[in-house]
């Protein structure tokens, strides 16, 4: 039997025998790890759907006219982008010739400016987006919805959204119908400055009524592209335009990182065009990159205070543990049990409790994550108070590599408490021990 060999079998022996200290330090690193995965899977959630919601609202690149971010506040319909079909189409054939198998590049202009809505007796003031309710792709490919809209699209409450691009009308939110006191098919007028200052007037019919607060960046009222543009003196013209990269075969987005390449292209295809600002998503995220920077650092201090518990627990159960076999050490070492290998045991008998917490810690996160995430089960936090474009609750996202490594690092972590144990075991004679 080779001495390594032997030090785990007497190691395994002593982790069965003593079972109290073994459970005690079974419970801590277990029931911490576990904690802390539940911990990791909602915040790593909460950046992920912060990212797809960011993507939505924004696109993986979005496009102003030069000067329009400095003063995007006072939303000046003056510094608009002009011929905006031209730059969509170049857009999506910068696009094209870089996206991967089965993705295909979708465009959608829109305006957002402050209107009066009103039903001929009634006004209140609001937030008006003017968008298409379709998005544009490469010629040839069936129209799809315009992700901007993926939200309000799946919650109407009453009537219908768009059936297809040619509609034209309003979807209101439910909110300030109630307000004004109209409903579907009737007719809703918007007031406001136009692009040259003036005051200008537009009334379409209400198709669908929207729940409250579901369109974007808190809108009152989403009215097609097509309709309002004329009338507020931006024909041929948009405050933005949002591309996204999407599956060929379904409406969903691709990932926050992906398309780097067609990215890349896009951002060449218009480096020379200087009447434009051109934001690739890190760019457009940037303001956000210190809150998910807060939640890494926020996550890594509850390891911390973990890892301080766990570590004053784990060293007093080892160092118990070690007195309690004074005797039995002493008898190991009177049949030539060296000083290195009653250090070793220690340590061995440290690593296969904490493999064993962090296996049972991996197996009841991996599950409760799952579960959670499939149920749709999250905190729920009116996020969208403060920014439009961060989710309404945190929901846990199952990452597998996050959760393995977190394991490993719990499965190794005890070993550090296990030195002072271990010195204190290697140190001790012979005669110690059989007097002990």
């Amino acid at each position: 039997m080779s001495p390594l060999y032997l030090v785990f079998f007497l190691a395994a022996r002593n982790v069965l025998r003593y079972r109290k200290r073994t459970l005690q330090t079974f419970l801590i690193l277990c029931c911490g790890t576990f904690c802390i995965i539940l911990i990791d899977a909602y915040m790593r959630g909460f950046a992920a759907s912060s990212a797809e919601r960011i993507v939505s609202q924004c696109g993986h690149i979005d496009v102003h006219a030069a000067g329009y971010l400095d003063s995007s506040e006072a939303m000046p319909l003056d510094l608009s982008i002009p011929d905006a079909e031209a730059v969509m189409a170049r857009l999506l054939e910068s696009a094209a010739g870089s996206t991967s198998p089965n993705v295909r590049p979708l465009v959608a202009p829109s305006v957002v400016v402050g209107c009066m809505l009103s039903n001929g007796e009634v006004s209140r003031g609001a937030l008006v987006l003017a968008t298409e309710p379709w998005a544009r792709t490469l010629p040839g490919q069936a129209a799809m919805l315009n992700p901007l809209l993926s939200d309000a699209a799946e919650s109407i409450v009453s009537g219908s959204f768009f059936h297809d691009p040619s509609e034209r009308g309003a979807i209101v939110d439910e909110k300030y119908a109630s307000r004004l006191g109209i409903g579907v098919a009737e007719p809703l007028i918007l007031l406001g400055n136009d692009s040259y200052g003036s005051f200008s007037m537009l009334e379409v019919p209400v198709i669908g009524l929207a729940r409250e607060a579901s369109l974007p960046g808190e809108a009152g009222c989403m009215v097609d592209f097509a309709s309002f543009t004329p009338a507020f003196g931006l024909e041929g013209t948009a405050s933005a335009i949002s591309l996204w990269f999407a599956a060929a075969s379904g409406a969903e987005l691709s990932g926050s990182r992906a398309e780097s390449a067609a990215v890349r292209a896009v951002l060449e295809a218009f480096a020379t065009d200087k009447g434009l600002e051109i934001r690739p998503f890190a760019t457009i995220t940037a303001s956000y990159a210190a809150m998910l920077k807060f939640l890494d650092i926020f996550l890594a201090g509850m390891m911390a205070i973990f890892a301080m518990v766990a570590c004053v627990g784990i060293i007093n159960a080892i160092l118990l543990s070690v007195q309690d076999r004074i005797r039995d050490l002493g008898t190991l070492r009177a049949i030539a049990f060296t000083s290195r290998q009653a250090c070793l045991m220690v340590y061995a008998e440290t690593l296969i409790t904490g493999l064993a917490a962090a296996v049972a810690a991996l197996a009841l996160g991996t599950a409760a994550v799952w579960i959670l995430s499939a149920a749709g089960t999250g905190i729920s936090f009116e996020f969208s108070e403060a920014s439009s474009v961060v989710p309404k609750s945190i929901r846990p996202d199952l990452f597998p590599l996050r959760l393995l490594a977190i394991a490993g690092l719990s499965a190794v972590f005890p070993l550090l408490a296990a030195i002072l144990p271990a010195r204190t075991a290697r140190k001790l004679t012979i005669r110690e021990s059989l007097e002990g």
